[in-house]
Formats: C-alpha cells, sequence, structure tokens
C-alpha cells in the first residue's frame, strides 16, 4: 500500500511538473496600453459633447464601442477636478488602466493618463504692440510724408482722419487715435511753371483699430508719450506737363542714341540713366524705367557690326508736375526706340561639345537654335541671310546628318552605322542647322573653318570683339590683337559661354571674321563608342 502511495505521489508530482511546464510554454505577454496612445486620445476627442467632461461609464462604454477591447478590459478613472486648458477653457485627466493577465482573455495591460480638453478654444492671446514698433510707425510716417507730394488741402483731410491706417510702415493693428492737419504757410514763385507748395503740419497719437481691441493690445511699458507723434508734409499745385514737353524729351533721347553703339542692353541703360538729367534737360519729367523689348534685324542693317534691340523708356512726372490728360491717354510719356548694341547677352544659344577619347569636337552643327526665343530665332536669322549656315538637306536630312556624323570618326567597330543612326536621332540634332556641310564649294558660302573663342571675363572685352569683326587676317594676327581663343586652344567647354566669331579661309590662307558676335552656352556629351 505504502508503494502504490509513494508510486501514485511520484506520478502526481511528475504529472503537476509537466503541467507547469506546459503553462509557461503556452503564457503570452500582455500589449502595454500606452501603444495605443494616439487611438486613446482620438477616442477622447470624439466626443460629441465636447462641452462636457467624460464620466467612467461613458468612456468605458466608448472603449467597447470602439473595440479596443471587451467589456472589462480597460478601467477609466476620470478626474472630477476640471482645469483650465493651455488652449482650451477646460481640461480633464483620465487613467486608462489595462486589466489584462496571463489569466484572462483581456488584451492590455498597464496604465497610461491622458488629458482631455474640452470645452471650446480659447480665444487667442492678444498681440502686443511694443515701443519698438511704435517708433518704426512713425519714423515710416514721417519718411512716407517726406516723399509724397498731396495734390490739395481736401486729399490731406480726408487721408488723416481718427481710425485711418497709417501709412509708410505701420505696426500691425495701429491706427490713427487722434490727428490734427494743421495748414502752414505756401511757397508760391512768380514764374507759373515752377509749382506752388505748401505745408501742412500733422499731430495726433496712435491707438489700436476700433474693432481690433479683442487681437491687439499695446505693451505693457507702452506709454502715451510713446504714441504721440508730429510731423510736416507737402501740399503741391502741380504744373501740368504738355505733349510738346515731351515730344523734345523724345527727341533728345533718340538724339543721343542715334549718336552712340552700346556694348550691350545693360551699358545702355546704364548711361541714359545716369545721364538722363543732361539729356533731357528739364526739371519737369525723369525717367521712370526702362525695358527691354526684343532683338530687331532688317536687311538694311544686316551688315552692321551692331545688333538692332528695341528698347522702352518710360517718362515720369517729377514731384509737383503731372502729364496732361492728352499725354496720358496717348502714352506719349512711353518711349519705344532701337539701339544698336555690339553683344546679345541674354539667353545664349546651346552649343553641344562632344568628348570622345579625350579629344573635343566643337562643332557648329551641334548648335541648337529654338525659334520661340527671340534671340535665338534672330541670331539664327542673321547666320541663314549671311551664308554662314543653311538648313539641313530638307529631303533627307537624316541621311546628310550620318554623313556629317561619320566624317568626325566618333564611332567604330562593325556596328558604326548602327551607332551613327541612333546618335542622329537623338536631341543633339534637334534644331540644329548644316552650317554649309556638304555643300558645293561657292565664294558666296561662309564655311566656317575657324573659330574665334573670347572669355566674358577678359580685359578689353568689348574692344577686342569690335576690333576683329569684319575684319581679314591671318589666324595669328586675330589671337594675338584680340585675345582670343581658338579650336585648339580652348580649354573649358562645361557649362560655360562665351562670345564667338566665326572665320572662314580664303585662298591666300588668311582668315576673314563674320561681321557679328554671338552668345553660346557650352555643354559637354561624353561619347561612348
Amino acid at each position: 500500500m505504502k508503494k502504490l502511495l509513494l508510486a501514485l505521489s511520484t506520478l502526481v508530482v511528475t504529472s503537476s511538473a509537466s503541467t507547469i511546464v506546459v503553462s509557461c510554454s503556452t503564457k503570452t505577454k500582455k500589449q502595454n496600453i500606452d501603444s495605443i496612445e494616439r487611438f486613446l486620445t482620438a477616442i477622447l476627442h470624439s466626443k460629441q459633447n465636447d462641452q462636457e467632461p467624460w464620466t467612467n461609464d461613458a468612456l468605458e462604454a466608448e472603449l467597447v464601442n470602439q473595440k479596443v477591447d471587451v467589456a472589462g478590459g480597460v478601467s477609466v478613472k476620470v478626474s472630477n477636478e476640471i482645469k483650465e486648458g493651455t488652449f482650451t477653457n477646460k481640461q480633464q485627466s483620465i487613467v486608462f488602466i489595462g486589466n489584462g493577465t496571463s489569466k484572462n482573455i483581456y488584451k492590455y495591460s498597464g496604465s497610461i493618463t491622458l488629458v482631455y480638453n474640452f470645452g471650446g478654444n480659447k480665444p487667442a492671446p492678444k498681440k502686443k504692440v511694443t515701443k519698438e514698433e511704435l517708433t518704426t510707425t512713425i519714423t515710416g510716417l514721417k519718411n512716407f510724408l517726406d516723399t509724397i507730394y498731396f495734390k490739395s488741402k481736401n486729399v490731406v483731410k480726408n487721408t488723416f482722419v481718427s481710425n485711418a491706417n497709417i501709412p509708410g510702415t505701420p505696426a500691425e493693428g495701429v491706427v490713427f487715435k487722434t490727428v490734427k492737419v494743421t495748414i502752414l504757410k505756401s511757397t508760391e514763385s512768380a514764374d507759373p511753371s515752377i509749382p506752388k507748395f505748401t505745408k501742412f503740419k500733422l499731430n495726433g497719437s496712435i491707438g489700436i483699430k476700433d474693432n481690433d481691441s479683442e487681437y491687439y493690445e499695446f505693451d505693457d511699458n507702452v506709454t502715451e508719450q510713446d504714441k504721440a507723434f508730429i510731423c510736416e508734409g507737402t501740399i503741391v499745385d502741380s504744373v501740368i506737363i504738355e505733349d510738346k514737353v515731351i515730344t523734345k524729351a523724345t527727341e533728345s533721347i533718340n538724339n543721343w542714341i542715334e549718336a552712340k553703339n552700346f556694348n550691350d542692353y545693360d551699358d545702355f541703360k546704364n548711361k541714359l540713366l545716369s545721364q538722363q538729367k543732361e539729356i533731357l534737360a528739364n526739371e519737369q519729367i525723369a525717367i521712370q524705367n526702362i525695358t527691354n523689348l526684343a532683338i530687331t534685324e532688317n536687311n538694311a542693317n544686316i551688315n552692321s557690326l551692331y545688333w538692332t534691340n528695341q528698347v522702352s523708356v518710360n517718362l515720369k512726372a517729377n514731384a509737383g508736375y503731372e502729364f496732361s490728360k492728352e499725354v496720358i491717354e496717348n502714352e506719349q510719356h512711353k518711349i519705344k526706340t532701337d539701339i544698336k548694341i555690339l553683344k546679345i547677352e541674354s539667353n545664349p544659344l546651346k552649343w553641344h561639345v562632344l568628348t570622345s577619347r579625350d579629344k573635343k569636337y566643337i562643332e557648329p552643327q551641334f548648335i541648337q537654335f529654338n525659334s520661340a526665343v527671340n534671340t535665338s530665332k534672330i541670331q539664327k536669322e542673321y547666320l541663314t541671310s549671311q551664308q554662314i549656315t543653311q538648313e539641313w538637306n530638307q529631303e533627307n536630312d537624316k541621311h546628310q546628318q550620318k554623313q556629317f556624323v561619320e566624317s568626325l570618326n566618333i564611332f567604330t567597330g562593325d556596328d558604326k552605322d548602327e551607332k551613327i543612326t541612333k546618335f542622329v536621332n537623338t536631341q543633339y540634332f534637334t534644331n540644329t542647322t548644316a552650317f554649309n556641310y556638304g555643300s558645293q564649294t561657292s565664294e558666296s558660302l561662309f564655311k566656317v573653318d575657324e573659330i574665334l573663342f573670347f572669355d566674358k571675363t577678359q580685359e578689353n572685352l568689348n574692344k577686342n570683339i569690335e576690333s576683329v569683326l569684319g575684319q581679314t587676317k591671318s589666324l595669328n594676327e586675330f589671337v594675338s590683337t584680340s585675345k582670343a581663343l581658338t579650336k585648339t586652344t580652348i580649354k573649358n567647354t562645361q557649362n560655360i559661354s562665351y562670345y564667338v566669331v566665326f572665320l572662314t579661309e580664303d585662298k591666300d590662307g588668311n582668315y576673314k571674321a563674320a561681321n557679328r558676335t554671338l552668345n553660346f552656352l557650352f555643354q559637354q556629351v561624353v561619347m561612348v563608342d
């Protein structure tokens, strides 16, 4: 009997140990409830009545409804102490407790405390208007009055009234609280061409706009003295500028332009602005702005060294003067005219430079002309009219392009033809021209045999370019006198622009330069054979 009991005892112990092992191996760790903090926060603030706090029962029911856990899985302890929120009128502290253990089916363990903000948003804090901002406001008002002339006393009195915006650089939210206009003495000349000036004084104080007192207030250290201002302005009885003044000014500008050639548009603009007093010779008007309109071309000017650049010069009336109704209606103060410039600065033509096996192929056939761009279109028209270039063979342009690429000896091997065919169908031949490749020899054609490249940073750039245009010299003479680079001496051809002059070789071995310079941007293309 004792042996049986002992055996049973051993069996029970063994069985009990086995049960414990199995129980440990199937035990699952519960997820901490703080891992769903964002979900719980969203549930808190989805309460339909956001003017009232949560109760324990209502929130626990909502957690079950939102399938956070089954009933009893999460307990809550809502605080009955309602505090003032940071951004809302009220806030409530709530503790979420996960009731999950190894002995139940609940999902979560641990606890987390969250804050429920409710009761509507607090009004935004009022923006403080500082003493420094008031100083800036008053300084801005004075600067405004120093630069602006008013046409009449009525305009002044209607501009400077209580609760009106303050001109200049006012601080946000401020207006004239009180303002008084006092008309001072006038200065009148016996000469009717000189305007009459009348000074006026402003004094008053700065305040917050009537409807904005909920949003703005003065800083605590701002005094009434800081809000006070006194300044002066000017009323002018304008003299009317008649059309004969504008006609004379237009003639003066055109005569000045006619006598000059300019390096480029900026050269013209800077000189006209700096010399306008001498050119206009009239205190009533000045130049308001100058605009670069377009490069134009005509056959009468085709052999000139200079490009024709259309510009607009707009005049303005000086203080104390104004244009007549006729001048404004007919836009006589807007002058369109042409200038002559040596260089086109804007929108350089794109020129692809091919590189292969340490060799560069700087061929004009890889210059791209974008007909949608004015400067590109005009430069192409010039090259065509001077017979420096022409379109690819219209009947079979790809055949001619293949012949040209083959002549460069870039591609080799049994699949050379396939490589060439593929290359001529790339973007590198888009909007290109033949530059007389394949054309029969003709004295009228300008075959590009050499090229002069002018670094845009070199000294005496304009003088050096001008010295070569249309000239016939040996290549060495061109290079030594102009400091230009050639196809063999140019080094940098990657994303850099140059002014360029094309040369053609004559029967005596000298070179004749084209009569204009063009603007190019080089971009290298690495060729893989």
